[in-house]
């Protein structure tokens, strides 16, 4: 098992390790930089005190100006030595040195060069005069210029590592702050009610990257609504309609008992295997019912021919519309695919077939015509019984609810058609059927879906 963690606490380190990070990267090239601004500083620095001392040594103020040096030098965190050479009779003569150093080794070149001088890397930097009868060389110590630079680098790093602790305070408030959301949509989780489930109050902002999980969670909580609505229902529409024929199935059996005749006899224990029949088409139309209501279809079926699925039904159907004295008779204009589940499709042709036999009559005539309506699939089942008035037809999707002859049904067939192409995002249209005799219409129910691609 996973164990639980904390998100809060994730982002916090997450943030203050980024932070941290990209803090120490910068201190890296601060550094750098500091160091490169300071050695160029201080190359400037020799060269120009280089010329001052070529210059004055033309002037023969030398002595004045190395005093003066040598004082700054005193009070200069990098501080520079120095030596002077003059030119007499092709020999090269020490004029001045500054104090504390016994003279430069020798062999240093014109311009910048580095060389070990006791011990220590030093830079110099060696200038001549146009006639080249003096020299000036000027030298700093690499560990004074490293100390200056850690000097400027730890001066300018110092107020960012004092605020690291600051910007990682900063980080747990601002997480902390921007997961109230999440803490406001759990509270209201926790606060729901299993037997009265309503969804997420959604008048209240939230950040995008939340919002679509509180509109998950509402439609979730309206599929579980409407699933235990479902269940209600049915569980009362099965208590409503068991009673009755279970009552007529005892009073018949009651009848049985006591008949005096083997006839009477036999005539009760007739009505009851016929209420057992019905009572098995209606535990069957309920089942039926029941599945497909909590149903939810994920993803796109595949494609499926209308017309080959009528037929395929009708042929199941046609020995007991032929007992019934009927004739049924499908009528297709080539295929027609439609995507809808395959299960669905059968269960809805099936109810419309079996909902005209049984209320069309005997000797009826029944026609199931699939047709291709520009963008649409349509199944239509006519038959030429005695029809439905128009101010009923509307009502007779609803469960339980027939028309205004006897019949065998049990007011479900057409409720389960409709739920379906609800479903299958069709629709179900009622209307007048085949022409009679008399000049009236039987009933119709068409069935029309998307048309997809075969």
């Amino acid at each position: 098992m996973t164990r639980p963690y904390s998100l809060r606490r994730r982002l916090v380190w997450l943030l203050t390790g980024s932070v941290t990070a990209i803090w120490l990267l910068s201190a890296l090239v601060v550094y750098q930089r500091a160091h490169h601004e300071a050695d160029e500083l201080l190359d400037a620095q020799l060269t120009q005190v280089a010329d001052t001392l070529l210059a004055i040594v033309a002037a023969g103020e030398v002595e004045h100006f190395a005093e003066e040096l040598q004082d700054h030098g005193r009070h200069n965190p990098v501080p520079i030595a120095f030596e002077v050479w003059h030119g007499k009779h092709g020999q090269m003569q020490r004029l001045v040195t500054s104090m504390g150093h016994d003279g430069f080794e020798a062999g240093v070149e014109p311009g910048f060069s580095e060389h070990l001088y006791r011990g220590a890397r030093w830079r110099f930097y060696t200038v001549r005069d146009a006639d080249e009868e003096y020299r000036v060389v000027v030298g700093q110590a690499h560990a004074a210029r490293e100390g200056l630079a850690r000097e400027i680098g730890v001066s300018l790093l110092i107020p960012g590592a004092l605020a690291l602790p600051l910007m990682a305070l900063a980080v747990w408030w601002g997480v902390g702050r921007n997961l109230r959301p999440v803490d406001a949509v759990a509270r209201q989780v926790g606060a729901l009610d299993a037997q009265a489930l309503s969804p997420l109050d959604e008048s209240p902002a939230l950040p995008d990257e939340i919002s679509p999980l509180r509109t998950a969670l509402n439609a979730l909580i309206r599929r579980v609504t409407e699933a235990f609505e479902n269940e209600r229902r049915f569980t009362a529409d099965a208590a409503h309609e068991l009673r009755t024929p279970l009552a007529a199935l005892k009073v018949q059996a009651q009848v049985a008992l006591r008949a005096q005749t083997p006839a009477h006899q036999q005539r009760a224990l007739a009505q009851v295997i016929a209420g057992v029949d019905r009572m098995t088409h209606l535990v069957e139309q309920l089942l039926t019912l029941a599945r497909i209501d909590p149903a939810a279809q994920s993803g796109t079926p595949p494609p499926l021919d209308v017309a080959r699925t009528a037929a395929d039904v009708c042929e199941e159907l046609r020995a007991q519309a032929e007992r019934q004295g009927q004739s049924l008779v499908v009528e297709a204009a080539g295929t027609c695919p439609v995507a809808v589940t395959a299960a669905w499709l059968q269960i809805a042709i099936r109810n419309l077939v079996d909902n005209a036999m049984r209320y069309a009559g005997e000797g009826a005539r029944i026609e199931v015509r699939v047709a291709r309506e520009d963008s649409a699939c349509s199944v239509t089942v006519a038959d030429d019984g005695p029809g439905v008035a128009p101010e009923l037809r509307s009502r007779l999707s609803a469960r339980f609810v027939r028309g205004e002859v006897e019949g065998e049904g049990c007011g479900l067939g057409l409720s389960i058609v409709a739920r379906i192409a609800a479903r299958s995002h069709g629709e179900l249209e009622l209307g007048d059927g085949l022409p009679r005799p008399d000049g009236g219409h039987g009933f119709a129910a068409t069935l029309r879906f998307d048309a997809a691609e075969a």
